[in-house]
């Protein structure tokens, strides 16, 4: 990765603590898991997981919990996606 995934994301460093890795879920485990987690996010935070493709069917789950996401596609093929609440 050329860049932090902090300053891909436009969030602080300290905002991102760990990414979550989803890729060896099955289905739908890594979307429960990142809308369970998502709920309780405070307006300041981000979560951030790594899953193995985009994850398309979640976006419209994320626009009606009132959230905004950003993807970035590795070189290993996964997805990471960084989820905030809207401002």
């Amino acid at each position: 990765m050329n860049q932090s995934i902090a300053d891909y994301f436009s969030v602080l460093e300290e905002d991102v603590s760990r990414i979550i890795d989803l890729r060896g879920l099955e289905a739908p485990e890594p979307m429960v898991k990142i809308l369970l987690t998502c709920s309780e996010l405070g307006p300041d935070d981000t979560f951030v997981g790594r899953l193995p493709h985009a994850p398309h069917p979640l976006f419209p789950h994320l626009e009606a919990r009132g959230l905004d996401w950003q993807l970035r596609e590795d070189t290993d093929g996964s997805t990471l996606i960084a989820i905030r609440r809207r401002s």
